[in-house]
């Protein structure tokens, strides 16, 4: 009886990589990276809490969440510089004997065993089982007792692994992140009714503009990105840059940002070079830019870091709280 293939493989080891960089920068919130709201809430979705979590990451791995693109690993690149962080090294490999374990044929081991002898013995004796007319009946008896060991189950319900297929009966969870566990579940929050006079976004052949409920083109669609309108603007990027229009199309802020958000409290926070700092509905600057990092305000507060220490900025008094 042939092997199972899922005990000839090797096992790869807990990866044991601690992301290098200041403590209080790794612990730095999500929502504290000062990220568009698109590619935030992709991140959530992915599992990302903090800065931690994307430090431990090499770049290529951030393609693995869902809907994450080049645009957005350089921007979550450019978050994490400013914190003085950076990605896991792409030529970081573990010495030998540490971490993974060289990877070794992926053929069955009786087979490989198999070949092994017959070069070194040149085609010397063979097992009886496999001589003359009992070859034929034993391969079909071995493909008949792994067809049986397919249809077992673990414990846990899960359909065991078999050698023409090392992924059977796992999910794409389990592939992708190699945990034998469910996905996390997360609730969505129920969303409110759409207003009739409301507009949305869409794309068209790569370029993203608006229409009405019924599906009828307000704004046509002439912008690299652009977010769902907050307060009557909405914030759109043409050539690398970002502005703001009102539900007319009409270019209310001019493209001159490097980073901005949506209009919360009546500020939005942007971002020129590697300063920021908040705009009023107007373009005027209501808090300078001077922020490494600045969040939307929620509640009436926004949280600020700058010169290392974190705060919070009350939207009445524009004052921030040290921490």
């Amino acid at each position: 009886m042939g092997k199972n293939f899922r005990h000839n493989r090797p096992r790869k080891q807990r990866d044991e990589y601690t992301p290098v960089g200041d403590e209080k920068a790794l612990s730095t919130p999500l929502e504290a990276l000062g990220l568009s709201e698109r590619t935030a809430e992709l991140l959530a979705k992915g599992g990302i809490a903090t800065a931690r979590d994307l430090a431990a990451r090499r770049m290529r791995e951030m393609y693995r969440i869902q809907n994450i693109g080049k645009k957005q690993c350089f921007e979550v690149k450019g978050a994490l510089t400013k914190l003085g962080l950076d990605f896991r090294p792409d030529d970081e490999q573990p010495a030998q004997g540490q971490g993974e374990k060289p990877v070794r044929d992926a053929r069955p081991e009786g087979k490989r065993d198999r070949r092994q002898s017959e070069q070194a013995q040149g085609g010397a004796k063979r097992d009886e089982k496999r001589q003359g007319g009992e070859r034929g009946k034993d391969r079909k008896d071995s493909r008949d007792d792994r067809r049986d060991k397919n249809d077992r189950r673990d414990g846990k319900g899960r359909q065991q692994r078999n050698e023409r297929d090392p992924y059977a009966g796992m999910s794409l969870y389990e592939i992708v992140y190699g945990k034998r566990e469910p996905a996390p579940v997360v609730e969505k929050p129920q969303r409110e009714p759409l207003p009739p006079d409301a507009i949305v976004k869409f794309n068209r052949k790569g370029k993203w503009g608006y229409r009405d409920r019924k599906g009828n083109v307000v704004i046509q669609p002439d912008y690299d990105d652009a977010f769902e309108f907050s307060e009557d603007l909405a914030c759109v990027e043409r050539d690398g840059k970002l502005g703001y229009i009102d539900k007319k199309g009409d270019v209310v802020i001019d493209f001159k940002f490097d980073s901005a958000t949506s209009f919360s409290d009546g500020l939005a926070s942007v971002t020129v070079g590697e300063k920021s700092g908040y705009i009023d509905k107007h373009g005027e600057e209501a808090v300078s830019l001077r922020f490494d990092v600045a969040t939307p305000f929620e509640d009436g507060r926004a949280i600020v870091r700058e010169d290392g220490r974190w705060g919070v900025l009350d939207r009445k008094t524009l004052e921030v709280l040290w921490r």
